[in-house]
């Protein structure tokens, strides 16, 4: 048996415990490392570092009572997510200086930071049209699940998370773009 399948066996028999889950920290860790690498990576301007990231995604989880896992897509898909809002509440807080500043440039308006918040807001938006398909794009986006993860996740077939994935690309870059 791999590792992750050990991961899959442990997270269904972890059931929220918190002892299980500081002992298979130390088992994923790396693998939340290089999640959090990707998901910072998109984000240029971020001022959070990796392994910053990854500790206070695992203290939020920590926090969390009775959170239990299916498998470990589900666990690299909420993980992933939990570090998606935490770099947005980051990068609100650190909008939120900036706005207080004295002097703020225009270069300083058009920064990467808004970027993600501009990101989140598309996102917030295609939940109110269609709530599946916005699943489809955090899990591709953030979680850089496969077509098979997402449909096993969301209980649809491949097919039709590669149906959902270009509707939602679409109405994400429909939002994002400026318009000519």
């Amino acid at each position: 048996m791999n590792a992750e399948q050990d991961i899959t066996q442990f997270l269904a028999h972890a059931g929220g415990d918190a002892a299980a889950l500081e002992r298979l920290i130390p088992q994923v860790y790396a693998s939340l490392h290089q999640l959090a690498h990707r998901q910072r990576a998109r984000e240029a301007a971020h001022t959070l570092q990796t392994t910053a990231l990854v500790h206070e995604a695992y203290l939020t989880l920590a926090r969390q009572s009775g959170v239990a896992f299916a498998d470990r897509a589900h666990f690299y898909a909420y993980m992933s997510r939990v570090m998606r809002h935490l770099l947005i509440d980051h990068a609100r807080r650190r909008n939120a200086r900036k706005r207080q500043a004295v002097e703020q440039t225009e270069a300083e308006g058009e920064s990467p930071v808004v970027d993600v918040l501009a990101l989140d807001e598309a996102l917030r938006r295609l939940a109110e049209a269609d709530p599946r398909l916005a699943r489809v794009a955090e899990l591709r986006l953030f979680a850089e699940l496969s077509n098979g993860e997402i449909g096993q996740i969301l209980g649809v077939n491949t097919r039709t998370v590669e149906r959902d994935w270009l509707k939602a690309r679409t109405f994400l870059a429909g939002c994002l773009l400026p318009e000519a």
